[in-house]
């Protein structure tokens, strides 16, 4: 029996979240149609993008770690 690959199976492709049997399987399925070829592609490409992103915390956000981190009685670190 044929089933329709779902959009959660590329994204678990993409993430090597299959086993290795089942991820033959679905690249292999996915390969043969162009449009979930495609779509596998459009998903690699944003992850790729998503990895690039950076994210830094506010220096305010980090003062105020900081002095609570201070601030704290030796009980609290227990």
């Amino acid at each position: 029996m044929i089933k329709d690959i779902t959009q959660n199976e590329l994204l678990l492709l993409a993430y090597k979240e299959l086993s290795p049997k089942e991820h033959s399987v679905l690249l292999s399925r996915v390969l043969k149609n162009k449009e979930l070829t495609q779509a596998y592609h459009r998903i690699i490409e944003q992850m790729d993008m998503l990895d690039t992103v950076s994210y830094s915390p506010n220096p305010t956000t980090i003062q105020i770690v900081k002095e609570e981190s201070c601030s704290s009685s030796p009980l609290e670190l227990i």
